[in-house]
């Protein structure tokens, strides 16, 4: 009894043609580029959340850096860091920009300032067939600083002590850094001493 090779190749599907491939590629590719648009889709979207908490932080930053004369409130903060923020997520491309909050709350010698922000998921493509994906995600940061950084740090040395510190420094100028900044010190404090017994004898 004689068997028919091709018969049993045929059966087991080893001898297709190219319409087979042409056909199961057709068929495959649809699911090829919902795949591919699902990935870059997750991957974007958690970049932006890695952008939201580099710009808070960077924001930050700024503002701690600003010329004050005078305490900075919980407002003036949280729009500054939210201003900042903004720009830096325009300056970066990040879209949907338009839902970033920020908000800022006070605990005890601490501010924590926390950003939300919202991703769109835009490829509709496989979640028409099945819900794959949110239609949203939701990202959130925190950062956490001293209230310090935003007290004032804008002050006025007069001629007379700036030429006083001056000479200071140049008559201990053989000595360390450390220990130059103590007699600097010291001497300031003792002119302070002299100027308020002067006032007391006179």
């Amino acid at each position: 009894m004689k068997i028919n090779i091709n018969k049993i190749k045929r059966a087991f599907g080893r001898n297709r043609s190219k319409a087979q491939h042409l056909v199961e590629f057709v068929l495959f590719f649809p699911f090829l580029i919902g795949i591919i648009g699902l990935l870059t889709e997750i991957a974007y979207g958690l970049n932006t959340g890695i952008e939201l908490n580099s710009a808070l932080n960077r924001a930050l930053g700024a503002v701690s850096s600003i010329q004050r004369d005078e305490t900075a409130t919980k407002d003036v903060i949280e729009e500054e860091l939210y201003q900042n923020t903004y720009e830096i997520l325009v300056k970066r491309k990040v879209p949907y920009t338009k839902t970033l909050e920020v908000e800022t709350l006070e605990v005890d010698d601490f501010l924590v300032s926390i950003a939300t922000y919202e991703y769109t998921y835009a490829f509709n493509l496989v979640n028409t067939f099945f819900s794959a994906v949110p239609e949203k995600f939701h990202f959130k940061s925190v950062v956490i600083s001293n209230k310090s950084l935003f007290a004032p740090n804008s002050y006025n040395l007069d001629e007379v002590t700036l030429e006083n510190t001056l000479k200071n420094y140049s008559i201990y100028g053989d000595k360390e850094l450390e220990d130059k900044i103590k007699d600097i010190y010291n001497n300031t404090q003792n002119t302070k001493g002299d100027n308020a017994d002067d006032k007391i004898n006179s």
